[in-house]
């Protein structure tokens, strides 16, 4: 990234301390807010769900703030910008996904449980339950590390360009602190104290964006044609840049990556686990199908800005600006803050910029720290050592060593990956959310005949086959994007997997269940969750989470 913001910070007095200024200020009100939830997490279920309180409104801007990371408010603005069609069908993929999480909500809600493990564990009993529950967080820690170093990796990078330096010793300390503040948030809070910051964050993301994208409109004239006309000079032209294969090329396999892609995206945003268990913590199933349907309305309007923000970066900045800054586009955002910012107005627009790509990084790490932690915690801990027999102190005890163990390993994976390619974690990451945590979710909630081998079939194969392909593709090698750029052995085409992992983790849950189909025992365990999920949402006795699933 270039200068140029830190060219804007310096002009008047005081002015470069003032986005320093505004972290402390949004740390301090983070921590004071941890603080008071964390006078009330004196159970675990208050710890996990929040007891299950948060009305609609207030929760559907929680699960916004979850479903939306950091590279959200930075990648695809510069997708957009330097791809045009290719990068608004993705940032179409993204707003279409919470519709996936719309059919999932009521009856996961329904179900009591508020982990993968736990939700599958309702189909099955006994030793056939520990099963269902290791497996489940097997999964969910695999989801949720690779996406934590990520986004540890960004917030790190961002914090350290914000403040106006380029060094990989700024990004690396910056890139720790981020780390350990929000593991001190997560361990603290729990639900209720991150469901506070993703409330402010996602108020926060949303005035942004607008102010930001009402400075590109009144620069443009408000003149929509001239904005498109603008935006493709420097794509090449409106022939190029309005149309399909910018992004991947439009020789084979680049239509098939795209299609890859927007495939992982609306799959797989839907159903990372810090998403589900924000659903978990709904005071009903039907509260968490009008949150949802809340989150989809504003997830959709973020995104619509997003492509125009896109368009603007484009058209005010240029292409060529913005590639130069940064070949993936993550700058476009703050170049663009940067060039329509003007006097003292305009250093306020970019420090509130930086303040919403700060808090968004935090918040986004807290959710998945805390959602890797229930699974070790919760799942492993609780479920399967201790056969559910755990007391709330016990319980909580394990919560915050689990948080606390999540966020060693996440920062010292980004420390040791400091300088890698870290694209085949995001890859991974999210085709392992889409090909095994969906398949699974959607057999176990709708398909009686689903059977514990189905099951563990999905959940292992489906993991397996998206390591493998992952590993031979070219995110891992043989590419200049590649975690190991100067050896080849990759033989998969593709650096986005999802187009084979999906119907194969549909396919192996069949093929199991159709080989083993469910026992007397297990037909007995989905009988009676069944019916748990009829009445869950009139059922308030079963709102207390760690109790019901004991």
């Amino acid at each position: 990234m270039t200068g140029s913001p830190v060219v804007l910070l310096a002009a008047g007095q005081g002015s470069l301390l003032s986005p320093l200024t505004a972290f402390l200020v949004v740390i301090c009100l983070c921590f004071l807010l941890c603080l008071v939830a964390g006078v009330a997490n004196d159970t675990a279920a208050d710890f996990w769900t929040a007891e299950r309180s948060m009305p609609a409104l207030r929760n559907a801007l929680a699960l916004c703030g979850d479903y939306l990371p950091a590279t959200a408010l930075l990648s695809p603005i510069g997708t957009v910008a330097l791809a045009g069609y290719d990068g608004m069908a993705t940032a179409a993929s993204a707003a279409a996904s919470m519709a996936v999480l719309l059919v999932l909500a009521e009856p996961l809600r329904n179900t009591g449980r508020f982990t993968l493990g736990s939700v599958l564990a309702t189909r099955t009993n006994g030793h056939t339950g520990r099963a269902a529950r290791i497996a489940g967080a097997v999964t969910t820690v695999a989801v949720c590390v690779p996406l934590t170093v990520v986004q540890l990796r960004v917030a790190g990078e961002a914090t350290a360009y914000v403040l106006g330096s380029r060094t990989p010793g700024a990004a690396l300390v910056c890139t720790v602190l981020s780390g350990l503040l929000i593991t001190t948030f997560a361990a603290f809070g729990g639900m209720r104290g991150t469901g506070m910051i993703q409330t402010g964050k996602t108020l926060l993301v949303l005035g942004v964006v607008v102010a930001v994208a009402v400075a590109a409109g009144g620069a443009l004239h408000w003149d929509l044609g001239a904005l498109m006309d603008r935006s493709a000079i420097g794509g090449g032209g409106a022939a190029v840049f309005h149309a399909p294969g910018l992004l991947f090329g439009p020789a084979a396999p680049g239509p098939l990556e795209q299609f890859s892609l927007c495939l992982t995206v609306a799959l797989g945003s839907a159903v990372v686990p810090p998403l589900l268990m924000r659903v978990g913590a709904s005071l009903d199933g039907r509260t968490a199908r009008r949150a949802t349907g809340y989150a989809a309305a504003v997830i959709s309007a973020f995104y619509g800005i997003v492509v125009l923000l896109g368009l603007a970066a484009a058209a005010v900045v240029g292409v060529r600006g913005i590639a130069t800054d940064d070949p993936q586009g993550n700058s476009a955002l703050l170049l663009l803050t940067d060039t329509l910012a003007h006097g003292a107005g305009g250093r306020v627009l970019f420090t509130a910029v930086a303040c919403a790509v700060f808090v968004t990084a935090l918040a986004s790490v807290a959710g998945l720290t805390l959602a890797g932690a229930a699974a070790l915690s919760h799942d492993l801990h609780t479920g399967v050592l201790r056969r559910g027999r755990s007391t709330d102190r016990r319980e909580l005890a394990a919560a915050q060593w689990s948080i606390v163990a999540m966020g060693v390993v996440a920062v010292g994976l980004a420390v040791l990956l400091r300088g890698w390619s870290i694209l085949f974690l995001a890859s991974f990451a999210a085709a392992a959310a889409a090909s095994v945590i969906l398949p699974a979710l959607v057999y176990t909630l709708f398909w009686p005949g689903f059977s514990r081998l189905g099951m563990l079939w999905t959940l292992h194969g489906s993991l397996v086959c998206c390591f493998l392909l992952q590993l031979f593709g070219p995110t891992v090698s043989g590419r200049p994007y590649s975690l190991l750029p100067h050896v080849d052995f990759h033989w998969f085409p593709l650096q986005n997997i999802a187009v084979v992992t999906v119907p194969i983790g549909f396919l192996l849950g069949w093929a199991g269940s159709r080989l083993r189909p469910p026992t007397t025992a297990e037909r007995a365990a989905h009988t009676d969750a069944e019916t748990i999920m009829l009445v869950g949402h009139r059922t308030r006795s079963l709102a207390s989470g760690a109790t019901a699933e004991r």
